[in-house]
């Protein structure tokens, strides 16, 4: 295995662990706070920026490793005829449904909060909400977009754990 390859491993569990991990946070200790009414709408702000960022950062770095490792290891014919080119195949289309269920429901929330922004300058500026702005609701809007993006997060990293080698066979 050459170095590059290696650090792309590397780089891309990290990107991929910190990225699902963030999701899963957000589900189980952000919204339900927020939606209890502990959480301020200037903290619920922050943590929905660091996702949408972590997100944003991560979108970067998981299609140029995942991009790289697919151009070393898997010749068309392995990607599209074998069981772990399904896999990767997978893991590509659950990345990309998970990383838009994130977006989308942040640029709701923005939506709901009456910002006036268009999708374009969404996916450009950071996410702030005013000190009066309503969390509780806020995180209602997001709720049903983050949790679906948290199971679909649950199964590219069992889809991760067959590539890794949880199935011999493959």
């Amino acid at each position: 295995m050459s170095i590059l390859l290696a650090v792309s491993y590397v780089a891309h569990v990290v990107a991929g662990g910190l990225w699902t991990g963030s999701v899963a946070y957000a589900v189980v200790s952000v919204l339900p706070t927020a939606r209890s009414g502990t959480l301020s709408a200037d903290g619920f702000g922050r943590s929905v920026d660091w996702l949408l960022q972590t997100t944003r950062i991560t979108g970067v770095v998981l299609p140029l490793t995942g991009g790289y490792q697919i151009l070393e290891l898997y010749p068309l014919s392995r990607l599209l005829e074998t069981p772990r080119g399904h896999l990767v195949l997978a893991m590509v289309a659950l990345w990309g449904l998970m990383n838009g269920l994130v977006e989308l429901g942040v640029y709701r929330m923005r939506v709901a909060d009456d910002s006036g922004m268009g999708f374009a300058r969404h996916t450009v500026e950071r996410f702030t909400l005013d000190s009066d702005a309503d969390a509780r609701e806020l995180a209602g809007v997001a709720r049903p977009y983050v949790l679906a993006a948290t199971a679909l997060g649950v199964l590219l990293l069992v889809d991760a754990a067959l590539l890794a080698g949880g199935l011999a066979a493959l």
